[in-house]
């Protein structure tokens, strides 16, 4: 913190309940013109952030004071230049400096109506975009609503290294909080510097290959047998200086990849490919009610009732504005799309992953996914004609990116159900693509009369939101119960099998998110989950208690404590434990942890399942950002859970054989079991 902002940092540390109004001067006198420039806004509004962090003033409320100003400021110095406009240029310090103005207006012409949105978050003028949008004339509904947008993503944003900071520094000292926040600052400055040579590196290739593309293109218009290539591929625009013959590149190279994909699925089956079961059973173990739910409205946006009824829609509104070539391609777009997803279906035979009630997609196959084929081929056809329609350009990346993370919700939604594989989701983007990429080859040869903007928008909207709510309200509940997860099945073993670890399911594995074994269960357990609780609680062990994100700050640094547990809890057939209990060893700084899930294993001719355990000491450290601290597994004995042993419980230590990552390992197990009456 600088000279300037330590004494406002010290008068709001004891006048907390005056942070708001602070807050709202700060940000608002930052944010207008000349004096923005001098006060050191981004220095006070992490200092402000700080203090949050710390808790010693509220979170939201401050927040809100902080958007509120930057909007007033902004308004301000919008209102000065709309009011004054070019006299501005005769008045001090623009008349003895010049160069302020011209530097916002430079700005102005490279970004044109967004620079009000982009300029809030670049310093050098900041303070003077909102001014120069002022003088220039943009409509103050078009300010206002950029204003406020960029308020409240400038506001989180400026505060959020000092909200860490503030964070870190009550839970850490000082130079292990300060070494944090530089490390995040470290990895973002990285990852803009990656997007930015990836960026350039992409600008650089697309020239190459834009040359490339004319010379064959020429190159086949001599040609004595292959000039027919160039008239199929033609595009009505004449400056298409090599017509489509990219698009007619990628379409091939979307194909060989589809089938490729394709016939590693068939050669190996879906379910035995590796990547496949990763992402099944990271997304089962992910799974809430209240997600469900939001997942369950987001995958609605594919549905095929949502998405095919517009093809007709548009067929008819352009077809009653007498634009027949558009028309007879939005007919084309759903019948290709609904088509080409039936025959995949019927070529491919996929089957559908194991874990859901199924309802209706007992008898269906799981390639490809229509949600997605649909998404892709729509909403990319939608962003395409609205673009032509508008001719816009400068936005033309924002749309497709707005529409590419809408696809990618869609297509999570379907892998978060557990409806299709992830080979599936690729497969059927590569799918969507090559059938679109047909649409726009035939519609892109014959020019069309210019679109109408409203009434293309009205149509869309209107038609979306009639299909999505009545399928929502038609549907949502049959699908929700349809894509209910099922529990795992269950199975009984002999005593002897259990108690001597023999048989198929012994020694049986923790397994984690990702579905692949890392250890031997080493506690197995029947009983009474109640009694079982009541008895652990008796031989000092407490109920692990809840954490937040906070304390993760413990696990990322290179402080050692104990206190408090990941927040990412291990999980066995998808399922966090029933039980976590922790106990201190010798009133050491080591603390064990005790974890136990259900097995859905239980013995023959007994209702009451063998209770999964993993006994293990709580890392003192993930500090692998600074340094590496190795673990220790616990040497199990059962004075580890008892400090008395109990009388109605037998209690037997045995030793398995195993085989992890290829290794074998012998690992102590402890068996428990009550004493027959």
């Amino acid at each position: 913190m600088t000279d300037f902002a330590s004494p406002i940092l010290q008068w709001l540390n004891t006048n907390p309940e005056l942070a708001g109004l602070a807050t709202f001067l700060v940000s608002a006198a930052e944010s207008v013109a000349i004096i923005g420039t001098i006060v050191p806004g981004s220095v006070m509004m992490t200092a402000i952030g700080a203090l949050i962090g710390a808790g010693i003033i509220p979170f939201w409320s401050t927040m809100i004071w902080a958007i509120l100003g930057a909007i007033v400021g902004d308004g301000i110095s919008y209102w000065m230049g709309y009011h004054f406009k070019s006299r501005l240029n005769y008045v001090w310090p623009f008349k003895t400096h010049p160069s302020l103005l011209a530097s916002g207006k430079i700005f102005f012409d490279k970004h044109g109506a967004k620079s009000v949105f982009v300029g809030r978050f670049v310093g050098p003028v900041r303070a003077l975009v909102p001014l120069v949008a002022g003088m220039l004339g943009v409509k103050p509904l078009r300010f206002t609503i950029a204003n406020i947008a960029s308020a409240i993503g400038w506001a989180p944003i400026y505060m959020l290294p000092g909200i860490l900071l503030g964070a870190a520094s009550v839970e850490l000292p000082s130079e292990v909080a300060t070494r944090v926040i530089l490390m995040l600052v470290l990895t973002g400055l990285f990852i803009l510097l990656c997007l930015w040579l990836i960026k350039k590196i992409f600008e650089l290739i697309k020239k190459e290959i834009d040359q490339f593309l004319t010379w064959i293109w020429n190159t086949l218009k001599k040609s004595r047998y292959f000039y027919l290539l160039t008239a199929a591929l033609k595009h009505y625009d004449k400056t298409k200086t090599h017509g489509q013959l990219a698009l007619g590149f990628y379409f091939i190279l979307t194909s060989i990849a589809l089938l490729y994909l394709l016939s590693i699925v068939v050669y190996q089956g879906p379910q035995n490919i590796f990547i496949n079961s990763v992402i099944f059973h990271l997304f089962r173990s992910l799974r809430t009610p209240a997600a469900d739910n939001v997942m369950l409205c987001l995958s609605f946006l594919g549905e095929k009732y949502v998405l095919l009824p517009l093809s007709l829609t548009l067929f008819a509104w352009f077809a009653w504005t007498r634009r027949m070539h558009t028309a007879w391609h939005a007919l084309g777009l759903g019948i290709l799309a609904a088509g080409g997803i039936e025959i995949a279906k019927y070529l491919i035979h996929s089957p559908r992953p194991w874990g859901i009630v199924n309802g209706d997609y007992g008898s269906s196959f799981s390639f490809p996914s229509g949600h997605t084929t649909l998404a892709v081929m729509y909403y990319f056809a939608l962003a395409l004609l609205f673009i032509k329609t508008y001719k816009i350009k400068r936005y033309q990346r924002v749309i497709y990116t707005f529409i590419g993370i809408l696809i990618t919700t869609i297509s999570l939604s379907r892998l978060y159900f557990g409806v299709h594989w992830l080979t599936d989701i690729i497969g059927s983007a590569l799918l969507g693509v090559a059938l679109l990429l047909l649409i726009i080859l035939s519609y892109n040869r014959k020019a069309e009369k210019t679109l109408s903007p409203k009434g293309l928008i009205f149509t869309t909207l209107l038609t979306l939101f009639i299909t999505y709510t009545v399928s929502l309200y038609l549907t949502f509940d049959k699908f929700k119960s349809a894509y209910a997860l099922l529990a795992w099945p269950t199975y009984s073993v002999t005593f002897n099998d259990w108690w001597l670890q023999q048989g198929n399911h012994f020694p049986l594995h923790r397994v984690n998110r990702l579905g692949l074994p890392v250890k031997v269960f080493n506690v197995q357990w029947i009983g009474d989950l109640a009694n079982i609780q009541a008895l652990l609680l008796k031989n000092g062990w407490e109920i692990a208690p809840k954490h937040d994100w906070l304390r993760v700050i413990y696990r990322i640094t290179a402080v050692n404590s104990t206190e408090h547990l990941p927040l990412v809890s291990p999980t066995y057939l998808d399922n966090a434990p029933v039980l976590v209990f922790i106990k201190r060893v010798n009133s050491s700084n080591k603390l064990l942890v005790l974890r136990l899930w259900n097995s859905y294993i239980s013995i023959n001719n007994s209702t009451k399942p063998i209770w999964m355990g993993s006994l293990e000491f709580a890392p003192s450290t993930y500090s692998w950002l600074f340094k590496h601290k190795h673990v220790s597994d616990v040497t199990l004995t059962p004075s580890l859970l008892f400090t008395t042993l109990p009388n109605n419980y037998k209690i037997k230590r045995t030793t398995v054989t195993t085989m992890i990552n290829k290794h074998t390992v012998p690992q102590a197990v402890i068996l428990i079991k009550p004493r027959a009456p």
